[in-house]
């Protein structure tokens, strides 16, 4: 069987049943694999909000006034003025116009690190719950194989991440907005059609998320999957709650 074989059937075996996966692959074994899709997973996320500040730069049209990088700033140039050593840029217009559209790219880009950090906080957190859940209901858990399990439920998110796209696509790409003031109203205008399909996405990821975090928390522990997608869902309900509300 060739290695690449090997590897469609085990995505195959992850992908309809994650608990047979787990006990033929183990979770402990699988954690560096479990370690990339999260790796992954903040790439995508970064790809995903590059994306996205390019469908709303192509949702604004117009330019608008901002302050000169080039100037001094603040009252500087009045008290000061070109003449005084150190001083420069005071002949600069105080405002240049900027196209609007370039902003919005420049603000959503303004969001690369936290989106880059954020899976693996909720690595962190979902290791940590892993672990925790594990011994609550009386198994015996390790942190290799709680993190790998948290790790493997990062794959559901790449599909919510596409959905979300494509939707806001769909939502904004024919949306002109010529008023950068009531951009985040008209965005919100825009979008609102499509928010309870967003909202169905995040609970069908959260639903995969806990199929897969109940099977393997079961594998791992030993314990009974009920009990383990009763410690898992609780907080994963919670985290899905908090992004809906």
């Amino acid at each position: 069987m060739s290695a690449r074989h090997s590897v469609l059937t085990a995505l195959r075996q992850f992908l309809l049943d994650p608990r047979a996966f787990f006990e033929e692959h183990g979770t402990a074994s699988t954690l560096p694999v479990a370690a990339l899709a999260v790796v992954g997973l903040a790439i995508a996320l970064a790809v995903g909000v590059t994306i996205l500040g390019g469908i709303l730069a192509g949702a604004v049209d117009g330019t608008v006034m901002v302050d000169n990088p080039d100037r001094p700033p603040g009252p500087t140039c009045e008290v000061f003025g070109n003449d005084t050593p150190g001083v420069e840029g005071c002949d600069e217009p105080a405002e240049i116009e900027r196209d609007a559209g370039s902003l919005v790219r420049e603000a959503a880009n303004g969001f690369l690190g936290t989106v880059i950090f954020a899976p693996f906080l909720l690595w962190l957190a979902g290791g940590i719950t892993v672990y925790l859940g594990g011994l609550l209901v009386g198994g015996d858990t390790s942190l290799a194989g709680s993190f790998s399990v948290a790790g493997w439920a990062a794959v559901p998110e790449f599909g919510r991440l596409v959905a979300g796209l494509v939707a806001l696509q769909l939502a904004l790409g024919d949306a002109t907005i010529t008023n950068l003031e009531s951009a985040p109203e008209a965005v919100r205008t825009a979008i609102a059609p499509i928010e309870p399909y967003l909202a169905v996405a995040a609970v069908l990821t959260a639903v995969w998320q806990l199929h897969i975090l109940s099977a393997g928390l079961s594998v791992e522990a030993d314990v009974d999957r009920l009990a383990a997608a009763v410690v898992t869902g609780i907080p994963l309900s919670l985290l899905v709650l908090t992004t809906l509300v």
